[in-house]
């Protein structure tokens, strides 16, 4: 069993048809996956204290962060997991701050994360969450 199978258990769901939840709801359940991947991340890196860690964070959960990570990866994703970007990105989510790339390719990016996360396709999740990591580490 996968780290992500365990995980499923505990975050257990009952949603029947993924097409009926909105695309807004796919990106903050994306950003919760991602928060919580990321902080984990860096506490695997040595203790830390809250004030430090959530400093640190900023550097793997911000939209620019984010929007980084998507221009590195994106050629990975799947024709489905395009076309979710797509719609999250042009979401009226992703538009609340205007016309701001990095905070749409971000909102883009957490509504791909979410949808996988509440598909329970917990392998590929993982795949694109260790893509993601990879990039950043390639960037530092």
């Amino acid at each position: 069993m996968s780290e992500f199978d365990a995980l499923g258990k505990l975050f257990n769901s009952n949603i029947i048809d993924l097409k009926e939840v909105p695309v807004d709801t796919f990106a903050y359940i994306g950003d919760a996956v991602l928060n919580l991947y990321f902080i984990n991340y860096i506490i695997d890196t040595g203790r830390k204290k809250a004030g430090k860690l959530h400093n640190e964070s900023k550097n793997y959960i911000s939209a620019t962060a984010q929007s980084k990570i998507v221009d590195i990866i994106i050629d990975n994703f799947t024709e489905e997991e395009k076309a979710l970007y797509k719609r999250g990105l042009n979401s009226k989510g992703a538009k609340k701050r205007g016309n701001d790339i990095d905070y749409r390719k971000s909102t883009a990016f957490e509504t791909v994360i979410g949808y996988l996360f509440l598909k329970k396709d917990y392998n590929r999740l993982n795949e694109i969450l260790d893509l993601a990591k990879n990039a950043l580490k390639e960037r530092e």
